[in-house]
């Protein structure tokens, strides 16, 4: 497979590496100064909904690491990655586009949690009232766009027979 990244995969690895290494740093500026209960869970209007130690913000950085090194994995095993539709999975075309979508999943995925690990060390401390309504929308818009495009995209090279090897 072609190993080459385009510069919107690239631009999206940094924004993965950034958030990673901002949230690891921002918990580990702010602990000391964090109060021993903070908010753990918090309902779809954003509001803090469930109270906890402070260590569950360790949990929600190892799970944030975890899920980044799962989703560099699945780059490289596109196989893997469940689609709705049959395609070519060595066509050099639906592996790039696979690669892509998850990088993208990666930056959204970790720039959430490093929103979700600052709101949540704002409001324990009484700056903050939580996530903000707006981040639902943008969280599930920063997921669905890039598999909605991913799915239209294969879907036309699926009907081209660009995927399968088959021309029309």
């Amino acid at each position: 497979m072609d190993s080459r990244r385009s510069a919107l995969d690239l631009v999206f690895e940094v924004a993965s590496a950034v958030a990673l290494l901002v949230a690891i740093a921002d918990v580990g500026m702010h602990w000391s100064a964090l109060p021993d209960r903070i908010p753990v869970h918090f309902g779809a209007a954003g509001n803090p909904n469930a109270w906890g130690g402070k260590s569950m913000l360790l949990w929600l950085l190892a799970t944030t690491v975890a899920m980044a090194i799962l989703l560099t994995v699945a780059e490289s095993y596109q196989r893997l990655i469940n689609i709705p539709m049959n395609v070519d999975r060595d066509s050099p075309a639906v592996r790039r586009l696979l690669r892509s979508m998850v990088i993208a999943m990666k930056a959204a995925i970790t720039v959430s949690f490093l929103w979700i690990v600052d709101s949540t060390m704002k409001t324990a401390v009484g700056a903050a009232d939580g996530l903000g309504r707006a981040f639902l929308p943008v969280f599930a818009g920063a997921i669905g766009v890039p598999v909605v495009y991913c799915l239209v995209k294969l879907n036309g090279l699926r009907r081209s027979g660009r995927s399968t090897g088959l021309r029309r």
